[in-house]
């Protein structure tokens, strides 16, 4: 069970606890989003694409190994922006970074549990 869950003032390290083991998440940069998903017992980090390229959201177990590292659903994205997490549901609303000129992004619907993204549109 994850308790006294952590992320450090510089946003680059996120901590908690597992059955008293300290797991420890460091980034060079600063992350975008952290969300603790109680539910599921996860921890979802989204880090600067700019370290991580596309590849820049991880969901980790309460061991901290990492579960879900997905790809980009298409070539159009170069990775996540944001999640707008809404607790206890396994459908999330993700925010995408497109590569089109567009003055709104794109989001869709990100499954907790299959790791799918589906349901895309612009954002408002």
């Amino acid at each position: 069970m994850i308790s006294n869950f952590k992320i450090d003032t510089s946003e680059k390290n996120i901590s908690w606890l597992n059955d008293g083991l300290i797991i420890n998440k460091r980034f060079k940069m600063k992350v975008f989003q952290v969300v603790e998903i109680k539910f599921l017992n996860q921890v979802l980090i989204i880090s600067d694409y700019r370290e991580m390229g596309e590849k820049n959201m991880f969901i980790y177990d309460q061991n901290g190994n990492c579960i879900s590292n997905p790809n980009m659903p298409s070539e159009e994205f170069y990775g996540v922006y944001s999640i707008w997490y809404i607790d206890n549901n396994k459908l999330q609303t993700i925010v995408l970074l497109s590569n089109d000129n567009c003055c709104q992004e794109k989001k869709c619907i990100f499954n907790l549990e299959t790791y799918d993204f589906s349901n895309f549109s612009l954002s408002k």
